[in-house]
């Protein structure tokens, strides 16, 4: 079941007795506990009826928190954040079969949940879906496996959430909002939830967000400056690169950083343009990068202001200093010389 199954299940009535949110997406797995508990419990009752862990009982007690009857009626919801229950077992025999017999015993309650009882399992780690555990979870529960959002989705649910806040985007600032965005080797939704939410603070009274509102918010972000530099190297502009990058490295950007979203946007170029050789457009170019049909059209753009043989040099350099910064070997001009090579 994936993340608008779950609230269109929930806004039917319909809640599972077991759920496991699992997923380097922390904010889409908040989003879930907090609306399953909604579900469950009125605000009145939370304080009685919510046990919420960071960390797993024993086996024992968790079966017996499971079986335990709500105070004065009603149903009890269990939280466990941070679950070790799916990790990957090591290799230890005697181990396993203490822990696989304990196991047993939950698996039977997960199998015949007592209809009070609602428990949510939360993890960020990595989960076995071998063990049977998941397998039963899956059989009388839901699983939700949430990874983070793709750069291409994030358009809708910028919409949606612009919508709840009662803002509207300027069309260039959605771009550059959205640009910014597209050189995150990782998008967080948390982060980009908690920009929207200081846009709507900084913005209060109005009802549009307009891109130097942006510029002014955002402008202790790393990515900002290096989306400018990105921009610097692409039209070739070797003083205001050079000045971005020397800004980003007295602020204590660690050099680390910056080679890795470059060599990003290198790759992506260098990507862009054997695609547009094979005949790929520009939207096609975007959907097989996972970019947003304008970014996509926007790399294409500017990897023509670069030979194959240019960004190829580039990525073998940019690879080089990363090995380097990494074994503490680096030249700290490494990435400046880089830039002044792409932009001859």
């Amino acid at each position: 079941m994936g993340y608008g199954e779950i609230f269109e299940a929930l806004k039917k009535g319909q809640v599972k007795s077991i759920y496991l949110l699992y997923g380097e997406e922390a904010y889409f797995i908040r989003q879930i506990e907090q609306a399953v508990i909604k579900a469950v419990l009125a605000p009145e009752e939370l304080d009685m009826n919510l046990l919420q862990l960071d960390k797993d009982p024993s086996i024992n007690e968790l079966i017996a928190l499971i079986e335990t009857v709500p105070f004065m009626g009603g149903k009890n919801v269990i939280h466990i954040r941070g679950t070790a229950l799916l990790r990957p077992r090591k290799n230890n025999n005697e181990e396993a079969e203490v822990n696989d017999k304990s196991e047993e015993r939950l698996l039977k309650v997960i199998s015949n949940m007592p209809d009070y009882t609602h428990l949510i399992l939360s993890t960020t780690d990595k989960v076995d879906k071998r063990r049977k555990i998941f397998k039963m979870i899956e059989k009388y529960g839901t699983t939700v496996e949430l990874a983070n959002i793709k750069g291409k989705d994030v358009r809708g649910w910028l919409i949606s959430k612009l919508a709840e806040l009662n803002r509207k985007m300027d069309s260039d600032a959605m771009e550059y909002f959205l640009g910014v965005i597209s050189i995150m080797p990782q998008i967080s939704l948390g982060f980009l939830h908690n920009e929207l939410e200081k846009a709507a603070l900084f913005t209060e009274g109005k009802t549009r967000i307009s891109q130097s509102d942006l510029i002014e918010i955002m402008s202790s972000i790393p990515e900002i400056s290096i989306f400018s530099m990105i921009d610097a190297v692409s039209q070739k502009q070797i003083g205001k690169a050079l000045q971005l990058i020397g800004e980003q490295i007295k602020s204590g950007e660690h050099p680390l950083k910056l080679v890795a979203l470059l060599a990003r946007q290198v790759r992506l170029m260098w990507q862009a343009k054997e695609l547009a050789k094979d005949g790929y457009g520009a939207r096609e170019i975007a959907e097989k990068l996972g970019l947003v049909p304008f970014i996509g059209e926007k790399m294409l753009k500017q990897s023509k202001n670069f030979t194959p043989e240019v960004l190829k040099q580039a990525s073998l350099a940019l690879a080089t200093a990363d090995y380097d910064l990494k074994s503490g070997r680096a030249n700290k001009s490494a990435l400046e010389e880089i830039i002044i090579a792409m932009c001859r």
